[in-house]
C-alpha cells in the first residue's frame, strides 16, 4: 500500500471511530504549546476532525494550564492525544489527572494515545482514580497499549489511529511532490526514550537532527513569544481577551509555523532513520523512505506493527554497520 493510500485508510479509521463518540459541544484540553513538531501533527489531526463536528468548541488549554473547573454535564470533553498516558512524562499526565477531577460525570474522551508505566504504584494510583469516572473512554493508537489498559484499567477503550494521519491531506501533497534536495537522515531524538539498542544507521554520509525547533530558535518565533508576551499585558484591561488573544495566537501562528517547519525539514531528504514516532509517520506521509529504530519501551515498533507494516515505504532497521566517522551533523 503506497504512503498516501494508507494515510486515508486511517484517516477513514479515524472518522468513524470518534465522530459518533461527540454528540453535543465539546471542550478541547491540553493542546501542545511547545516546540515538538510531532505533537502539532496530532493537533493539526484534532483540528481538521472537529471541522467535521456539528457542534460547537466551548473552550480550549493548553497541556499546562486546565481549568480546573466544573462544566455543564452535557460538555464532552476532548483530552488531546500522544505519549503522555502513564508516568514516563509524568507532568503531562499529571496535568490530565489533576484538570478531570472535576469532571466525574461529563464524558471524557482521551484521545489517541500511547501508555506505559514503570512504577506500579502510580498505575495503580491512576487506575483506581479513573475508574470513578463512568463516562470516560481512552483512545490508543498501538495494540500493546490496548491490551495493558484492558489488563489494568477498568475504562471503555478503542484502538484508534494516531491523529496525525487526519492532518489536512494538501500540504502533505506539496511537500511530498518535491524533489528531496539531501540525502540521508538520522532523526535523532535526545531525551529519555532514546535507547541503544545496537542499531547502527547503514549509510557512509548522514545528517543527524531532531525537530528543528529543538535545535534552534527561529526568527519568526522570537517574533511570536513577543506577541505572546503582549498578550499579557491585556489581563489588566480582561481577563477573558487576554485568554482569547493567548489561545488565538498558538492555533493562528505557533501551529502552522510548527507544521510547516517539520514539513520542510523532512521533505528535504530522500531517506530518513528515525527515532521518534512522528517523524515516521509525517516521513511516510510524504511518500518518503523510511526506517525507524525504536524507543525506550516499543512505542515505535508497536505503532508499526498495529498499522504500518503493509506501508510501501517503511520497513524497521535491522542490525548493520556503519562507517560512524563519515556521519555528520549539520544544521537545517
Amino acid at each position: 500500500m503506497n504512503s498516501l493510500e494508507k494515510k486515508r485508510e486511517l484517516a477513514n479509521k479515524i472518522e468513524k471511530a470518534i465522530l459518533s463518540l461527540i454528540t453535543g459541544d465539546y471542550v478541547l484540553y491540553g493542546l501542545p504549546y511547545y516546540n515538538n513538531i510531532g505533537d502539532t501533527l496530532i493537533w493539526n489531526g484534532e483540528r481538521e476532525l472537529l471541522k467535521k463536528v456539528p457542534y460547537k468548541c466551548l473552550g480550549v488549554c493548553s497541556w499546562c494550564d486546565y481549568p480546573k473547573t466544573k462544566l455543564p454535564e452535557d460538555v464532552t470533553v476532548l483530552i488531546t492525544g500522544g505519549g503522555y498516558f502513564g508516568d514516563l512524562w509524568r507532568r503531562g499526565w499529571q496535568e490530565v489527572i489533576d484538570g478531570i477531577a472535576p469532571l466525574r460525570n461529563n464524558r471524557i474522551i482521551v484521545m489517541p494515545c500511547s501508555v506505559f508505566y514503570e512504577n506500579t504504584e502510580i498505575r495503580n494510583n491512576d487506575a483506581e482514580f479513573l475508574a470513578g469516572f463512568p463516562n470516560l473512554k481512552i483512545l490508543v493508537r498501538d495494540r500493546a497499549s490496548l491490551e495493558y489498559i484492558r489488563k489494568y484499567f477498568k475504562n471503555d477503550v478503542e484502538l484508534v489511529p494516531d491523529m496525525a494521519f487526519f492532518m489536512n491531506e494538501r500540504a502533505l501533497l506539496r511537500y511530498g511532490r518535491r524533489k528531496p534536495v539531501k540525502n540521508v537522515l538520522y532523526f535523532k531524538r535526545n531525551d529519555k526514550e532514546l535507547v541503544d539498542n545496537g542499531l547502527q544507521i547503514p549509510e557512509r554520509d548522514f545528517e543527524i537532527h531532531d525537530w528543528a525547533p529543538m535545535e534552534r530558535v527561529h526568527f519568526k518565533e522570537k517574533v511570536f513569544v513577543k506577541l505572546r508576551n503582549y498578550s499579557y499585558y491585556l489581563t489588566k484591561i480582561s481577563p477573558r481577551l487576554s485568554s482569547f488573544a493567548f489561545h488565538k495566537l498558538y492555533s493562528a501562528i505557533y501551529r502552522p509555523h510548527m507544521t510547516t517547519l517539520g514539513l520542510q525539514q523532512l521533505s528535504s531528504y530522500r531517506k530518513i532513520y528515525t527515532t521518534r514516532l512522528h517523524a515516521m509517520i509525517l516521513g511516510v506521509m510524504l511518500g518518503r523512505e523510511v526506517y525507524f529504530i525504536d524507543n525506550s519501551y516499543g512505542k515505535i515498533s508497536s505503532y508499526y506493527d498495529t498499522w504500518l507494516s503493509d506501508c510501501d515505504n517503511i520497513k524497521p532497521l535491522n542490525d548493520m554497520n556503519i562507517v560512524r566517522e563519515q556521519s555528520r551533523s549539520v544544521d537545517v
